[in-house]
Parts: structure tokens; sequence; C-alpha cells
């Protein structure tokens, strides 16, 4: 369950607690309130009662107590029976009403002395329940229709502020997902002072940190790698003039001279590739746009590996006819296409094929390239464009890890994309897509 639903189910549930708290403490207090009431009311009878008592005594006439006790009886439908008294002991009144009491009421008695006379109210209990029912009923009602009107006010309130909350959250995690891509600074919202924001301002901050020591690495790379280039240089160019002098040095020192200046070739590539993902990095890699053929560059780096294909017997199909206009860095789309074209045929064995597709449709130039390799493993597609990633088919065929992650870079230059998947029969599929102008067509 996502935490909106339990933050809100959360909410609704403490507002349900509260509200049926509150509700019962109400109609406890509603309800005592009733009883008291009624207690009041059967205290005033008696009274009005003693004070009867007091003047038939005083006048010396039994007959207006009875003739008082009989019309009260009459009169009041919570009075079951009336006894007096006048001196020979309790005698029942008689009542002018018709009805009966169910057997199962309860009597209530209630007895009124005073000097000589005395008298006994007996009250209906069921009649008195049944009144005490009656005067609850609207409190209940008025109770039911608040209870409701608060659920639903505290079900609004609680969506609203789990909404806010996990906004934040799914603000932060994003954010967060950003800084584990690698775009470091990025910065959240740190607004307010409760716990989310004390974590914002946190992730801020290390957010910065990592920034700070991802430009002193970027720097600390591009410096080392500058370094670099100028001695692997010499070595290459004094090993390949060692190498001339053919007559001057035996078999077995032309053959380490040959291992020196091919390691150090490769070394000076690896450099070279460093130095320009370095470059792209730091935004200082110059995007010299001009007006070209993304066609005819996809057909002359195609053409450039040819000779390697037909070198390790790998069939070569070159589909990217017509021409087409497009502003582009010649020579950094020239060389994301040769890494893609050499890839596919350094990882296809003999006997293999090797397909090179490029088309302009829609505002796009697509670039494909479709080899018969060992294809990829499941994960990765996501991984190959990180510097230094490999696949499980790397080993054995040198590399450095650099070559596609130089490719995704220049893309992006290119505000386009670049990416891989199992191809339909077999190996792999690596495609690259740049936009061009709308009137930009294939003839």
């Amino acid at each position: 369950m996502r935490l909106f639903h339990k933050l809100s189910a959360a909410l609704m549930a403490a507002a349900l607690a509260a509200a049926l708290l509150l509700s019962g403490i109400f109609f406890s207090f509603q309800n005592r309130t009733v009883r008291q009431a009624q207690e009041a009311r059967l205290q005033a009878l008696e009274q009005s009662v003693l004070a009867m008592l007091g003047e038939a005594e005083l006048a010396g006439d039994p007959l207006m107590a009875v003739d008082y006790l009989s019309g009260l009886c009459s009169s009041r439908a919570e009075i079951r029976s009336c006894q007096l008294d006048i001196g020979r002991g309790m005698v029942p009144v008689k009542v002018r009403k018709a009805g009966s009491f169910a057997k199962s009421d309860l009597q209530l008695p209630r007895t009124m002395r005073g000097g000589k006379f005395s008298a006994r109210i007996n009250f209906s209990t069921e009649v008195l329940s049944l009144e005490r029912r009656e005067a609850l009923a609207g409190v209940w009602h008025d109770l039911a229709a608040a209870f409701l009107a608060s659920m639903a006010a505290a079900a609004l309130l609680g969506l609203l502020l789990a909404r806010r909350l996990t906004r934040r959250l799914r603000r932060l995690a994003a954010e967060a997902a950003a800084v584990g891509e690698g775009r470091f600074g990025v910065k959240t919202d740190a607004g307010g002072s409760d716990e989310v924001a004390e974590l914002a301002a946190s992730f801020n901050a290390m957010s910065d940190r990592l920034l700070e020591l991802e430009t002193m690495k970027k720097n600390f790379t591009a410096s080392v790698t500058h370094e670099l280039r100028s001695p692997l240089g010499v070595i290459e160019t004094y090993a390949a003039m060692l190498l001339k002098e053919k007559d001057a040095f035996r078999p077995e020192d032309r053959a380490v001279f040959a291992r020196i200046k091919e390691n150090a070739g490769r070394l000076a590539s690896f450099v070279t590739a460093m130095l320009d993902l370095a470059r792209i990095e730091r935004g200082r890699m110059e995007l010299r746009p001009a007006r070209e053929d993304p066609l005819a560059l996809t057909r002359d780096a195609a053409d450039f590996l040819r000779p390697k294909a037909e070198e390790k017997q790998v069939a070569f199909l070159v589909e990217a006819g017509g021409s087409a206009a497009a502003l582009l860095d010649r020579e950094l789309l020239t060389h994301a296409l040769t890494n893609l074209v050499s890839n596919a045929i350094k990882f296809t064995p003999a006997g293999g094929k090797v397909t090179v597709r490029a088309a302009v449709s829609g505002g796009k130039y697509r670039a494909e390239v479709e080899d018969t390799g060992p294809g990829l493993q499941p994960g990765e597609p996501e991984k190959l464009f990180s510097p230094f990633s490999q696949g499980s088919a790397a080993p054995g065929h040198g590399g450095t890890g650099l070559g596609l992650a130089l490719a995704k870079s220049i893309a992006e230059l290119h505000k386009g994309s670049i990416g891989c998947a199992a191809a339909p029969g077999g190996g792999a599929l690596f495609w690259l897509e740049l936009p061009v102008a709308p009137e930009a067509k294939a003839q």
C-alpha cells in the first residue's frame, strides 16, 4: 500500500475515532440532561401533591385530596395509579381515564407524606422510558447528521494533508533518483519546518557536496588525461621509428617495439576517449554544427569499416540510400557511428552478419546497427552506456567501456538519444536518433 493511502486511512481512522468518542460523550451528556429534566418534573409534581395535601388537611376536607389525585391520575399518562391515606391506610383513588398498562410495565412509586394525609403515586417506567427515547431521538438524528458532516470534512482534510505531504516526498524521491543517475546538484524544495523539510535540506546539502566531488573528479580526469597524451604520443612515435630500422635490430627486438607501439596506441586511444568524455561532461566539448548529410556520413563510416568486416569474414550490408540535410557536428557523429559499427563487427563471429540502416523520417535521423553476435543479457541495455561498463560478451574482445558512453554523450549534445535492444533474429540492435530540420527529407 502506498504511503498516500496509508496516511489518508490513518487520518480518517483518527477522525472517525475522535468523532465516535465525541459523539459518545455528547450523547451521554444529553441522556443525563433528559433524565435530570424528567426527574425535576417528577419532583415538581410531588411538591404540588404535598401542597394539595396540606390544603386539604387544613380545610378538613379529604375529598379535596381525592378529587385532586383523581384528576391528576386521569390527566397524566405517566401515572399508573394513585393512593391516598387519610388516617385509615392507603386506599386506591378511582381514576376517570380508560386504558391499561402491560403486565411487564414496572411501577415507580413515589410517596408524599404531609401531616395527617399521605399519598402515593405509581409512575409507569415504560411511559417514562418512552419519553426519554422520544426526547433522545432528535438528538440521535442531529448527532448522526453532524457525525456524517464531520467525517466528510475530516476525509477531505485528510486527503489534502496526505496529498501535500506525499507530493513533497514523491518530488524528493524523483530528485534522489536523478542524483542516483549522476545528475548531481539537483535541488528540492526545503521550505517548511517539519521533518520532511529537514530531510530535504539534508538532501540538498548532499547533492551540493556530490556535485563538488564530481567536479573535482572531472577536473582531475581531464588534467591527468591531458598530461598523458604527449608522453604516450612520444612513446608511440619512437616505437614506430625503431620499427623502421629493420636492419639495426634483431627480430625479437622488433617484436618488442611492435608491442610497445601497439599498447601505446591503445592507451593513447583510451586517454583520448577519457579526455573527450571529460570535456563533454564538463560542458567544454565544442559542438560545431554545420549543414551535413547524415545519410552520407553513415555510408562513409560503414565504408571505412568494411575492410575490417571482410577481414573477419563477416557479411556487411548497408541500407542508407538517399540524401538529407541536418545541422550536426560531422566529426562527433562520425565518431559515434564508427563506434557502433566497429563494436558490431568486433562481437560478430566469422560467418555472421552486420547490417547498418539509416533513414530520415518524421523530423528525425535514425541509424541502426544490427549484428548476429552473442546478443544482450537481461539488464545490460540499461548499463552499457555508462562509463567503464561492458557487457557479458566483452571479455576477450578488449575495449575500455568508454566508447558507448562517449557515443551517448555525443547523441545528447545533438539533443538526440541512443539505445540498444536484443535483435529480432538474435544478436544485438543499437540505434541512434537525432532531430533534423522539418524540411530535411531523404531524396
